[in-house]
């Protein structure tokens, strides 16, 4: 009987261990997406602001013309917004690879890429949704080569 009641208590610890894991991650998923979309919103104030969307957009655009960095901030806030979507399962493979390779089917959507994809990358670390969600660029950007070329 000791054994029987032993195992039990066991297996209740497991089970409260199990969900006290899962509720932290879904804290952290819930933290993650909220800072997700409170970026997307500095983005977007950044875009209809000249000054702050110089400053967002980082030293690679001091001198450049506000409409190159309203449009690099709407790739940022658009890329981001695929992020967000993606972490929380609202957005399928397919339909991430689709909007990677509208993004990159232009030249300026490229040069955002190459300019954002080392950043993203390191952000990614050890997060594997992450790291699938950066591959998708860069194979939607390995594609788009081939056509480049002619």
């Amino acid at each position: 009987m000791p054994i029987l009641f032993a195992l039990l208590l066991a297996a209740g610890v497991a089970v409260l261990l199990m969900l006290l894991v899962q509720r932290r991650e879904q804290h952290r998923e819930t933290l993650r997406a909220t800072v997700l979309r409170t970026q997307v919103e500095l983005l977007k104030a950044a875009a209809a602001d000249p000054e702050l969307g110089r400053a967002a957009a980082g030293a690679e655009f001091a001198g450049s013309a506000p409409g190159e960095v309203r449009r690099h901030l709407f790739f940022e806030a658009q890329v981001t917004a695929w992020e967000l979507r993606w972490r929380i399962g609202a957005l399928s493979q397919h339909q991430l690879r689709a909007h990677a390779s509208g993004l990159l089917a232009d030249e300026e959507g490229r040069r955002y890429w190459q300019r954002t994809r080392t950043d993203r990358a390191a952000l990614a670390g050890d997060d594997e949704k992450l790291r699938a969600f950066t591959q998708v660029f860069d194979d939607a950007g390995q594609t788009r080569q081939p056509a480049d070329a002619s």
